[in-house]
């Protein structure tokens, strides 16, 4: 099953997190409270968001978002080593995160691609809920000049993470 979302590019997404960012007073931060984020902020910033903690013996997936619904679901596990630090479980809030702000029913759609057809990356909602993780838990102004290893440890996420991010920062030609 594919999902095609409404065109988005890096520079949108930046766009779109530098203004949450500000909102919300973090523009200046380099690690940024994901828990806090997700329990007290995102009720604060829209009218209808509901989240749900749930047991890893219910859940298989790590996070899942249901726009429609305004909800956010997260594995037990990974919101406890979210709070506990851990850069893959902050990363995988802030992914569900990215879903619930840039996807709702209007944005994004089922649809059927051609045998060996994929979507462009500005159009895949997974690739989008990625760049806008990347770009809220790395903000561009705050790790430039940074090496992989000092992104992961003042920002809070994985090596993998901040290896990636400046891998496609040199690409895009930001970095």
């Amino acid at each position: 099953m594919n999902f095609k979302a409404t065109a988005l590019s890096i520079k949108d997404i930046r766009q779109i997190v530098k203004l949450i960012r500000k909102k919300c007073g973090l523009e200046n931060c380099h690690n940024i409270p994901v828990c806090e984020l997700f329990e007290w902020v995102l009720n604060k910033l829209f009218d209808e968001v509901e989240w749900e903690i749930v047991p890893k013996s219910k859940m298989a997936e790590e996070g899942i978002t249901f726009t429609g619904l305004h909800c956010i679901k997260i594995r037990e596990d990974v919101y406890i080593n979210a709070c506990q630090g851990d850069g893959r479980a902050r990363f995988t809030i802030m992914h569900e995160i990215g879903h619930f702000i840039l996807h709702d029913p209007t944005r994004v759609a089922l649809c059927r691609l051609a045998p060996g057809e994929r979507l462009r990356a500005f159009e895949d909602p997974e690739w989008q809920a990625d760049t806008f993780a990347a770009e809220f838990l790395m903000d561009l102004d705050l790790i430039k000049g940074m090496e992989y290893k000092q992104i992961s440890a003042v920002c809070g996420v994985t090596f993998r993470a901040a290896q990636t991010r400046i891998a496609k920062l040199q690409k895009e030609g930001s970095n």
